[in-house]
């Protein structure tokens, strides 16, 4: 949900009995849907994107199930990539949107894709910021602390923290490292605490259940058959400090998509937070020319 930006209409879609919260921005005859990440933030995290886009567009934003103004259940069967995608296409149907332009960051990204692949009628064009798309490996830290992920270890240091033992003990602790890996770039305290206290509001047993299952997920060998068949027009945006998602994985999805790559020199995984005004006028560029303004 916004904080301090007052939406033209919101509400609640329902899927399996749990309710979704949508905000709408702006006016005018285009659209634009800028979706959730992971749940460990909520729709805030784009709060220098909106009141820019606004101006040009309708812009709709939700909350991914997990956190923000809609539920949060702890069953991994509400969430996966592909239950994500379609919220999204049924939150366009409530708000009687028939095409948008679609941005996805970080985990947004492999929404993004599954939906502009298998919706290509509702989606005009994509952009990708930072996208955490299974086409490259991890950075080597997170491949070792994903193999530990469950294991009880004797301390928990660095990545080590990326550990299910260590989320149920000390959770802010977890988020504070998190977020000081999203945000590398000096003088980052105002965002790692706003991102902090976006993830205060839900609980290290919802982000255990986000990890949903295989079959909702997206694989190396689906994610490339979904971006092989992209057709509408794309932009990847990547910072080259990005500690969370590698560079290559936006390379390589730039490649399979046809997409434009724009690396941001210094940035890490959250341009639209640490550098909005460049980010801004590279999503504006690119939607004048999605929408053929």
């Amino acid at each position: 949900m916004l904080v301090g930006i007052e939406a033209v209409r919101s509400g609640y879609i329902s899927r399996d009995g749990q309710r979704i919260h949508w905000q709408e921005f702006g006016a005018g005859q285009d659209s634009l849907l800028l979706l959730p990440t992971w749940s460990i933030v909520h729709s805030d995290f784009w709060r220098h994107q909106v009141g820019y886009l606004s101006d040009r567009c309708r812009v709709i934003t939700f909350d991914g199930l997990g956190n923000g103004a809609s539920d949060r259940p702890i069953d991994a069967h509400y969430y996966g990539d592909l239950k994500f995608a379609d919220d999204a296409s049924a939150i366009m149907e409530e708000c009687g949107i028939d095409r948008a332009a679609v941005i996805g960051a970080s985990q947004g990204g492999p929404w993004a894709l599954a939906m502009a692949a298998r919706h290509p009628e509702l989606v005009s064009g994509v952009i990708f910021i930072a996208p955490n798309v299974p086409l490259a490996p991890e950075h080597p830290e997170q491949i070792e602390a994903n193999d530990l992920f469950l294991d009880d270890l004797d301390e928990y240091v660095d990545w080590m923290k990326w550990n299910k033992n260590y989320w149920l003990q000390d959770y802010p602790g977890f988020l504070q490292f998190f977020f000081s890996k999203c945000f590398t770039e000096p003088s980052s305290e105002p965002q790692i605490e706003n991102f902090v206290a976006m993830g205060l509001e839900t609980t290290p047993q919802v982000l255990l259940a986000t990890e949903g299952t295989d079959e909702q997920n997206l694989s190396d060998a689906l994610a490339r058959q979904y971006a092989s068949a992209i057709e509408c027009p794309s932009l990847v945006i990547h910072g080259d400090e990005d500690a969370i998602t590698p560079l290559a994985r936006g390379s390589e999805l730039a490649r399979l998509t046809g997409a434009e790559l724009v690396v941001m020199s210094g940035c890490g995984h959250e341009p639209q937070c640490r550098n909005p005004v460049e980010t801004n006028r590279l999503v504006g560029d690119f939607l004048a020319s999605a929408f053929g303004q």
